[in-house]
Parts: structure tokens; C-alpha cells; sequence
């Protein structure tokens, strides 16, 4: 299955998918654009948890 590519998280479901596709990503041989994604991913999950979990 092709996931479409996560901008931005706004919800716990839109955090769910970014989470999914991380972990799926993490799985397959990367290419330098699945790397990308991996980074964008990452910061995005990062900022919503800052927001969202309680983090600082």
C-alpha cells in the first residue's frame, strides 16, 4: 500500500498515520527521499508531541 506523504499533524488520527508510516519507512530500504520523509516525520511527530503529550 502507497501512503500519501504526511505535511502536517494536527490530530491524534493524523499522529497515528505519521507514526505508521514512520514505522514503515523504518522497515524497507530507504532511498535518499524515504530519509527525507524519515526527517520530516520525525520533527513533525516531535513538535505535535511538545504540544500535545506534555513534553517541553
Amino acid at each position: 500500500m502507497i501512503m500519501q506523504k504526511i505535511y502536517k499533524i494536527e490530530t491524534e488520527n493524523d499522529y497515528r498515520e505519521a507514526l505508521n508510516r514512520f514505522i514503515e519507512l523504518c522497515k524497507s530500504q530507504k532511498s535518499d527521499d524515504d530519509i527525507k520523509e524519515l526527517s520530516m516525520l520525525s520533527s513533525l511527530m516531535e513538535k505535535y508531541e511538545r504540544a500535545n503529550c506534555g513534553g517541553s
